[in-house]
């Protein structure tokens, strides 16, 4: 993919509230300009280099994104590559000793848990560049909508065929 760009940032000054520093407005450095990448746009670029098209390598991180969480499901632990591993994870509610605990009630929000592989998620590669900050633009008054549609039926907008 050729070298990498630098990172945006800008520099934003905030008041700290805790540690040695607490009281004091710094600069803190904060990342910038980002855009997203479609799955979409990710497949295509994939499929360029390779010998798949775009379906194929969209239905390939598909099934292995589906089939890890199955697995994770099922309370196994998944190593998913370079990006690291997923296991099952949640919540529990304490429940004095004594009491009884049920499962239902006092574990929540089971999820898929990644625990990132540290060399992948590091960016020991890059270069920054500091660009200066985009001044917000004022919001606009939102002019009155009028009370509905300008068809006289109830609740406005039904075509009927």
């Amino acid at each position: 993919m050729g070298k990498n760009k630098p990172l945006a940032y800008v520099l934003r000054e905030r008041k700290m509230s805790i540690g040695k520093l607490k009281g004091q407005i710094v600069q803190v450095a904060s990342p910038t300009d980002r855009r997203s990448v479609s799955f979409d746009h990710f497949c295509e670029m994939v499929a360029d280099q390779t010998t798949f098209n775009y379906m194929e390598v969209a239905s390939v991180l598909n099934l292995a994104a589906d089939m890890a969480r199955k697995l994770v499901a099922n309370g196994d632990m998944v190593e998913f590559g370079r990006l690291g591993k997923l296991k099952p994870s949640f919540k529990s509610k304490v429940v004095p000793k004594g009491q009884e605990f049920n499962a239902s009630l006092h574990i929540t929000e089971a999820r898929v848990l990644l625990r990132p592989n540290s060399e992948y998620f590091r960016l020991d590669d890059v270069s920054f560049e500091r660009v200066t900050p985009r001044v917000k633009k004022a919001k606009k008054a939102k002019p009155d909508a009028g009370g509905g549609s300008s068809n006289d039926t109830p609740g406005g907008g039904y075509v009927g065929i």
